[in-house]
């Protein structure tokens, strides 16, 4: 493996690094979708947040840079940190949406085992409730509300009033806005096609720098355990997790273990080590410290709360 990174090749490193960074600012550009139409949200503090949120996520554990996203943004914009939340939950719902459809193109594409089809429609079943939920909650907003405040009053111990559970879920809600409006699921679903192209792209790259072709099913395989075991929170950075996804999917279609190795260390440093330095910038440029950056994970206790009273 040490032979193979010492050969590794300098321009798919700098594709691949390329690619990364145009899926962050893709990524920030879908993020500004998710607030209108009630509200414009400008790009670059949007931009800023979500390279801070992926740096600190790199150095923290269990995802923590999605509270610290949802935290910076509420505060610098003046957005309630629940409504945050849920253009951050529909982005994740669009990521898994997308998952889904890679899922689905391997499946046409390729023959899979028996164990690969369960996991595809186990996938695929979770995808669509998601889906439907949230789209629920765009369309029949108040009869959800009126469900919420129902149950907000017949939780045990007055758990739901002490964290007003309805005020928060209604903040929550309008995260979902944009899939009230036709014009605007043709912008998700754009920007989303154009960031999972990226990823397409990094992971090309990734396996050129050691001048591997794996062909397209095992790249498709790559980016779907990939994303799926990053998906849950983890480790800092998904160290361990990440390495494993990938040394699995490749070698499944005949790559050696030491070369997939190879591969998803190389993909993995120069993507999140990109993604940290880009944070580093928009931590300094923001007048942000690291101290505020744990003063946002220690928030968790604001997230249900309408305005956002930390301050960073």
């Amino acid at each position: 493996m040490g032979q193979a990174l010492g050969h590794a090749q300098v321009w798919p490193i700098v594709a691949l690094v390329a690619f990364v960074l145009a899926s962050l600012a893709t990524r920030a550009a879908r993020w500004q979708v998710m607030f209108q139409p009630k509200r414009h949200v400008p790009y670059n503090p949007l931009f800023g947040t979500l390279a801070i949120s992926y740096m600190a996520s790199t150095f923290l554990p269990l995802r923590a840079g999605e509270l610290v996203r949802a935290v910076f943004l509420g505060q610098r914009e003046r957005i309630p940190v629940p409504r945050v939340v849920g253009t951050i939950l529909v982005e994740k719902l669009f990521d898994f949406l997308a998952i889904g459809v890679i899922l689905g193109l391997l499946v046409v594409i390729t023959p899979l085992p028996a164990s690969a089809r369960v996991a595809g429609v186990s996938i695929a079943s979770v995808i669509l409730i998601g889906f439907a939920f949230i789209v629920m909650l765009a369309i029949w907003r108040e009869p959800t509300l009126a469900l919420v405040g129902l149950v907000e009053r017949y939780l045990p111990f007055g758990i739901g009033a002490r964290f007003n559970l309805q005020a928060a879920v209604r903040h929550f809600a309008e995260g979902t806005d944009a899939l009230r409006d036709p014009r605007l699921w043709l912008l998700l679903l754009g920007w989303t096609l154009v960031t999972w192209l990226c990823s397409l792209g990094s992971t090309v790259a990734g396996t050129l720098a050691l001048g591997i072709q794996p062909g397209l099913p095992a790249l498709l395989f790559l980016i779907v355990l990939t994303s799926t075991g990053q998906a849950v929170p983890s480790s800092p950075g998904y160290v361990g997790v990440y390495h494993a996804a990938a040394v699995l999917a490749l070698t499944a279609f005949g790559v050696d273990a030491a070369t997939a190795l190879g591969i998803a260390l190389i993909t993995h440093a120069f993507s999140y080590g990109s993604l940290v330095i880009v944070g580093l910038i928009a931590l300094w440029t923001g007048g942000y410290t690291f101290g505020d950056v744990l003063k946002g994970v220690r928030s968790r206790s604001n997230v249900a709360a309408a305005p956002v009273s930390v301050e960073i």
